[in-house]
């Protein structure tokens, strides 16, 4: 779900803002809300492009402070793929079973490595963009992605919006091609993931 390391990054830059006003940094706890975050997908094909939805997407961040101004940080975004739907149920029967393979997968995992960001403006009412890499795990395979993601600051949480180009051969899939749909790569990811205190209700 990437975005996560970016958060964790804008998180701990609060965290040293904090210890250079004489403040201990407490430790941070973020979630990733399934209201207000938006995730899908355009596939090309030969007739049209397939659009599809993950309607329910769900991660972490927990950043804890450590000695000599580290910080030891975790964090992921997940989402149940037998969820995603695309607006034809023959369709997504076939993605969910043949392609998927959603019995034996059950998850879509983006877990964040390393994030190339200035985060001295991170103040409410702020946007910027950082770079972000990780490792995206679909049917049981992860590979590594890079991409920019745009930050928003609001004061009770934070948006994190980008897209990548994403090659389904790379995790090994069946050809997801439909009846005289053919598919063609790579398809685009769109995200909009929004950040919230791990204390909030949904």
């Amino acid at each position: 779900m990437t975005a996560m390391r970016i958060l964790r990054r804008v998180l701990a830059s609060i965290a040293l803002a904090a210890c250079a006003a004489g403040e201990e940094p407490a430790p941070l706890h973020y979630r990733i809300q399934a209201s207000g975050s938006d995730l899908r997908w355009e596939l090309p094909a030969t007739l049209h492009t397939v659009h599809g939805i993950a309607p329910e997407v769900s991660g972490t961040v927990d950043a804890e402070p450590g000695s000599g101004g580290e910080w030891r940080i975790q964090s992921r975004i997940v989402v149940p793929a037998a969820a995603m739907v695309t607006g034809n149920s023959s369709r997504d029967r076939n993605m969910r079973e043949k392609v998927l393979e959603t019995e034996r997968f059950p998850q879509i995992v983006f877990d964040s490595r390393r994030v190339a960001a200035d985060l001295s403006r991170f103040k409410k009412g702020e946007h910027f963009t950082v770079e972000a890499s990780g490792e995206l795990t679909v049917h049981g395979k992860a590979v590594a992605i890079q991409l920019p993601v745009d930050v928003y600051v609001f004061p009770d949480h934070v948006i994190l919006n980008g897209s990548f180009p994403l090659n389904w051969r790379q995790f090994g899939l069946t050809d997801p091609s439909f009846g005289i749909i053919k598919v063609k790569e790579p398809m685009k990811v769109l995200f909009r993931l929004k950040a919230v205190p791990a204390s909030d209700k949904p």
